[in-house]
């Protein structure tokens, strides 16, 4: 019961990341459309700080990107990344059911 818990609170941990992920990037995103238009408008009129908030609006541009990778790549994640050990590749599951099946003498299949 407790690899059950484990991989349930995993789950959940995922779930989590995801979500915050997403709502940084919306966050991220709103902000990036604030700045960016702003910034490019008080560069037309000659304002220096426009360049400022237009960069400021790439980099949040950017960060949007970054979190939405981010979250799809945590929603979707393999239990094994390359690199790193598949934990149930090697183990064989035994059978849930305790009373076997029935087999024909010879053919040598059931269990």
């Amino acid at each position: 019961m407790s690899t059950l818990m484990d991989e349930f609170a995993a789950v959940q941990r995922r779930r989590r990341r995801v979500a915050l992920l997403m709502v940084a990037a919306i966050v991220a995103g709103v902000a990036a459309w604030l700045t960016g238009p702003i910034g490019i408008v008080m560069i037309g009129f000659g304002d220096a700080a426009g360049w400022a908030l237009a960069a400021a609006g790439l980099v949040l541009l950017a960060a949007m990107i970054v979190a939405i990778v981010a979250a799809v790549r945590t929603r979707v994640a393999p239990s094994s990344q390359p690199g790193k050990a598949n934990l149930r590749f090697d183990d064989p599951l035994p059978s849930r059911n305790p009373n076997g099946g029935n087999a024909m003498n010879g053919f040598q299949i059931g269990s």
